[in-house]
């Protein structure tokens, strides 16, 4: 049994913005409730319906998914690491059904385990393949398993990818595809394109073989990001123009744009980068005939990593590959935008837009967090100490 820290919070009014803007400033105080036990790495959480205050959260560092109870302060193990029934190689995104239960993304074994609404394992989903047409030629399988994003799941239960520039009959390899899996009418619909930053993704080959180098891109280069709202509803940011994008059944409406000074890349923005790097062990995954594997990639001292490049200036946020979190939809659709900020900055902040892409809100949260997920009224905050471990937090959303 553990305990959870609980305080009284409520988000606080700092002020609101001049000239007829109802744009609040707001300020995330202390968490309604926090885990007492910690997590290495927490990538998605998933709120279990019912108002009783449990929480699924997948560790992929750890590979692990936990089942919190902020009532009672426990903490349960949700299946176990394998590939046998209610088993799990590599747990990533945490998806939400219309009944209630809940899709487990194990890219490893490539397929979904399905949890009941009591946080129960309860059989399997074979992960969906998109159609290989397009500059593959109908190669690349192992691209698709292992490259697709999973971004979220509608209302109806239908679930979104961000898919591979080679799949999905992408216009180039400067764009991804926005697809949609229908489970019930099984199918994929290509929503759209994002475009990847300018030297996202490197191409090399021939003769039926080829090479991909992903995320070669300077740090710091703008890029588009998106995410799905509970009504299926596409939502993309782009960096230059700041702005967010609405598309819906095809059509595209776009929100005002929005004023932004770039921030000058300094020595110490680089600095606080590599020192990341170093930190952040990853973890290594493989795919072959014989299916995927995973290790904890070597401690950081055996790592040779090369030297990264910078662009001058640094965009409102950072998008495009492996940077998802930075843009996170609430079920109700509203988009919450982190932003960049130099590394004297320890305090996150986020733009909040509505469904019409007008910015309504900024949220300030406490230094050292990052939000992770909505739920009913609520926001899921991940705090990290001063010895990078990592405690759940629960806010009431403002």
């Amino acid at each position: 049994m553990h305990v959870m820290k609980c305080a009284a919070t409520l988000a606080v009014l700092l002020g609101f913005a001049s000239s007829g803007q109802a744009q609040q400033k707001l300020f995330l105080g202390k968490p309604n409730a926090e885990t007492s036990e910690s997590f290495t790495r927490i990538a998605a959480i998933r709120e279990l319906p019912g108002g009783g205050g449990k929480v699924l959260i997948a560790d992929p560092q750890d590979k692990v998914v936990d089942l919190v109870d902020f009532g009672s302060g426990s903490v349960t193990k949700v299946g176990r690491e394998g590939s046998g029934p209610g088993e799990y190689a590599l747990p990533f995104a945490l998806l939400a059904l219309p009944d209630g239960s809940t899709l487990i993304q194990d890219l490893l074994n490539r397929r979904f385990m399905v949890v009941t609404p009591e946080g129960t394992p309860a059989g399997f989903l074979e992960l969906p393949r998109p159609p290989t047409t397009g500059a593959n030629n109908g190669h690349g399988t192992g691209i698709v398993l292992g490259g697709m994003q999973m971004r979220g799941a509608d209302s109806k239960g239908r679930l979104y990818f961000e898919g591979s520039p080679l799949l999905g009959g992408a216009p180039s390899t400067d764009s991804v595809p926005l697809l949609r899996w229908d489970r019930v009418h099984p199918k994929f619909d290509t929503l759209g394109y994002v475009r990847l930053p300018s030297g996202g993704m490197q191409t090399s080959g021939g003769n039926g073989q080829f090479q991909i180098r992903m995320g070669a891109q300077k740090v710091f280069a703008p890029a588009e990001s998106w995410a799905v709202a509970g009504d299926g509803r596409i939502a993309r940011v782009q960096p230059n123009p700041y702005r967010v994008l609405w598309l819906v059944e095809g059509k595209v409406s776009a929100g005002p744009v929005q004023p932004y000074t770039p921030i000058r890349v300094t020595e110490a923005d680089k600095e606080l980068v590599r020192e990341a790097r170093k930190k952040n062990r990853g973890i290594v995954v493989s795919f072959g005939p014989g299916g995927g594997g995973s290790r904890n990639a070597p401690p950081p001292g055996n790592v040779s990593l090369p030297e990264p490049e910078f662009e001058e200036t640094m965009p409102p946020f950072e998008g495009g590959p492996g940077r998802a979190g930075s843009m996170l939809a609430t079920p109700e659709g509203e988009v919450w935008i982190l932003r960049t900020r130099p590394a004297s900055d320890k305090t996150p902040s986020y733009d909040v837009f509505d469904k019409t892409g007008a910015l309504i809100r900024k949220v300030t949260l406490n230094p050292n967090s990052r939000v992770v997920g909505f739920g009913k009224g609520t926001v899921y905050v991940v705090r990290t100490d001063e010895d990078d471990l990592q405690y759940l937090q629960r806010y009431a959303r403002p």
